[in-house]
Parts: C-alpha cells; sequence; structure tokens
C-alpha cells in the first residue's frame, strides 16, 4: 500500500474516534457538545468509515509493509470507533424492543440534521404586538390533507437559554408533525431585554389564548379543547410553567388573553427545578447555565431565591395539572436527566397523569439529530397524545 493511501486510512480511523468519543467523553466546548449529537445520532456513519479505515490497515498488514506500526494503530483507532459507535445503535434497539417501536434503519440514514432556519411554514401570522410596537408572530405549519374533522393543536416553543434561538426551530420536524395530522403553531417569543422570565411566559400565554379564540378560520379548524404544548430545553421550562399555572396572577399573560388551559404538556430536556440545576451545572465548558438563570431571573438564588422557586416547575404541580411527556437522554450535557425525574416525582405524587422518556445514550437535542432517538420519542409522542390527534 502506497504512503498516500496509509496516511488516508490513519487520517480516517483517527477522526472516526474522535468522533465516536464525543459519544462517551464530555465535549470540552459548546461546538463540540453540539457535535456530540450527531456522533450519538449518526453513528453509523462514524461505524462505517471506521470498517472503510480497517479494511485498508488489515490490507496494509497482509501486504506485509516494512513497519506495521502505521496499519496497527489505524486497526486500533477503526476497531475503538466501531466499539464506541455501537453503543446507540444496540440501546436504541434494546429501548425501542421495550416501548414496541419498529426503527427505521433507511430514514435514519436519509433524514438530514434538523437545523435551525426560516423554515418553510404555510403561513405567518402576528398573535402580539408588545409595548414598543414589536410585533410577534406565529409560523403555521398545516396539514396535508385538510381533516374533515377538527385536528389537535400544537404549540412548538424553541428553546436557547432563554436568550437565543428563534421560531424555525426544528423546521423540519414541525412540518413533519404537520404531516401527521397536527396544526402546528411555532411561537415567537421576548429573548430581551433580560430578566426575560414574566415576559416569556407571558407571550407564551397570549399565543395559547390567540390560538383558543382562533381556533377556526379559513385556513385552519382545530379543537382549542385538545391544544397541547411542546417546549425544547429552555422552551420546554416555559411550556411547563404556562401549562401549570395558567391563572398565576404573578404570571400575567402579556395580554387579556382569556382561556390559556391546555389539554397536555410535552417538555424536551427541560430544566424543572432551576435552584437544583443552579446547585449542580452539568457540564460548564459545554455551557455556562448559571450565567444564563443569573441572566432569566435576575440575579443569583442567594438574592432570587423566591424567584427560582417559584419559576420552577416541579413546585408548581398539582392535582389538576395537565397530563405531561417528559423525555431526557442520559447524555445530557447541557442539563442533568435529573430534572425530569425530580419532576416525574411530583407529578407521581400529584396524581397527574404522565409518561417519561429516558433514552441513555442521547445528548442534549437528541430529536436534532433525525435519528433512531427521534424516531423512539416520536413514536411516543403519538401514544401519548392519543390516535385521535391524527
Amino acid at each position: 500500500m502506497g504512503g498516500i493511501a496509509r496516511l488516508f486510512a490513519l487520517v480516517l480511523a483517527a477522526c472516526a474516534a474522535g468522533a465516536a468519543a464525543l459519544i462517551v467523553v464530555p465535549a470540552p466546548s459548546m461546538m463540540l457538545a453540539l457535535a456530540a449529537i450527531v456522533s450519538s445520532e449518526k453513528s453509523v456513519f462514524i461505524i462505517g468509515a471506521a470498517l472503510v479505515a480497517l479494511a485498508l490497515a488489515l490490507a496494509d498488514l497482509r501486504w506485509g509493509h516494512r513497519s506495521a506500526l502505521p496499519p496497527a494503530l489505524t486497526a486500533l483507532l477503526a476497531l475503538g470507533a466501531i466499539a464506541i459507535g455501537l453503543i446507540p445503535i444496540i440501546g436504541a434497539r434494546h429501548l425501542a424492543r421495550e416501548r414496541g417501536v419498529t426503527l427505521d434503519l433507511r430514514r435514519a440514514l436519509r433524514a438530514p440534521i434538523d437545523l435551525e432556519s426560516a423554515g418553510r411554514p404555510n403561513l405567518t401570522v402576528p398573535y402580539l404586538t408588545v409595548y414598543d410596537g414589536r410585533t410577534l408572530n406565529l409560523d403555521v405549519y398545516l396539514p396535508a390533507k385538510r381533516p374533515t374533522a377538527a385536528s389537535r393543536p400544537l404549540l412548538v416553543v424553541h428553546g436557547g437559554f432563554w436568550s437565543a434561538g428563534a421560531r424555525g426551530e426544528a423546521p423540519l420536524a414541525s412540518r413533519h408533525l404537520a404531516d401527521l395530522g397536527f396544526t402546528v403553531f411555532d411561537v415567537e417569543y421576548r429573548l430581551t431585554p433580560q430578566p426575560n422570565w414574566q415576559s416569556a411566559i407571558g407571550d407564551l400565554k397570549c399565543a395559547i389564548g390567540w390560538v383558543k379564540r382562533h381556533a377556526s378560520t379559513p385556513e385552519w379548524n382545530v379543537d382549542p379543547a385538545r391544544l397541547a404544548l411542546l417546549g425544547r430545553s429552555a422552551g420546554g421550562h416555559l411550556v411547563l410553567m404556562a401549562a401549570y399555572a395558567p391563572a398565576d396572577p404573578a404570571l400575567p399573560p402579556s395580554c387579556d388573553a382569556g382561556d390559556t388551559s391546555v389539554d397536555a404538556v410535552v417538555a424536551l430536556y427541560a430544566p424543572t427545578d432551576l435552584t437544583w440545576g443552579y446547585e449542580h451545572p452539568s457540564n460548564p465548558r459545554a455551557a455556562d447555565s448559571r450565567a444564563r438563570l443569573r441572566a432569566f431571573l435576575g440575579g443569583p438564588p442567594e438574592t432570587e431565591g423566591a424567584r427560582y422557586r417559584a419559576l420552577s416547575p416541579v413546585g408548581r404541580v398539582t392535582p389538576a395539572a395537565p397530563r405531561t411527556l417528559l423525555a431526557h437522554g442520559g447524555r445530557d450535557q447541557f442539563l442533568s436527566h435529573a430534572h425530569m425525574d425530580l419532576l416525574a416525582a411530583r407529578l407521581a405524587a400529584a396524581g397527574v397523569p404522565h409518561e417519561t422518556l429516558f433514552i441513555p445514550y442521547a445528548q442534549h437535542a437528541f430529536d436534532f439529530g433525525s435519528g433512531f432517538s427521534d424516531q423512539i420519542f416520536e413514536a411516543t409522542l403519538l401514544r401519548f397524545l392519543g390516535p385521535e390527534a391524527l
């Protein structure tokens, strides 16, 4: 084997091993923590690259080159990448079998990463004009075929540590949910000025009220009694707060919203106990979650302890809370899965119907990876909302 081919095999094996390491090793930066999502959800490509490198290394060894060290190192790196890359795949098959979910390998291979973009909604409609004259909008994704009966409205709320992100997060997921029969409303809410805990929750409550008041329009027909919320990360926190405290005078809507109660709430990798989260940051190198909490709430727990408690969904659970679905990954580097466990315990104690989905190998924002974790979550979501959602 020539020197160029030998070098190519070694570099390919090293890249595969580095990508595989992100599946199990805490990332040293936010960018690598985000790359870990792709490594975990698309690990089959890591395995493919490693197999190519391994085949080249074995061929090099068979040809008896004077130095066996380079191909041996290549083989060792490739075998390590294959072993680690199999962890999410084996874990997904086991979890899918437990939950009766059929995994689609072709879909996982072909599906693109669900990157934030403007999306391709059918409509963009204004729902609120705030005090400074700014208009907040909803992106609306309509079912491909207009249902004969009123469809289930699903309000989607983006994450971003309450200070970043935008509507249009995960647009492929919103379009897919619409194709499954939901009418999806992707919510814009205020990120600045911080602290924005009151305005963010207030804006979401206005969006809920707006959709319920406009349940039947020439463009769509939805059932306001079946309205469900779905939030990711910080958006998961916001939907839980809106769902669990619809009539709290300390958290008023940003408008005359009317009834803001909901039928169900779905929170993916959401912070549920802000005081606990401040005391137990997950991976400070991936993100300074303490600084984001201080900005969102106006200070640390030492000075704003009452606010941290009031804004924690774990302290807002009552028997009247809507049914809840929680999902979290065991390898989440931005937020510990203990948040899901803490809230699930409160829901169980209060007798609130709820379900949890724990994916041991999954990272934060696992559904953006469009892999097996997303397929398992989608099946869980559809079962949770019921066949009447379609």
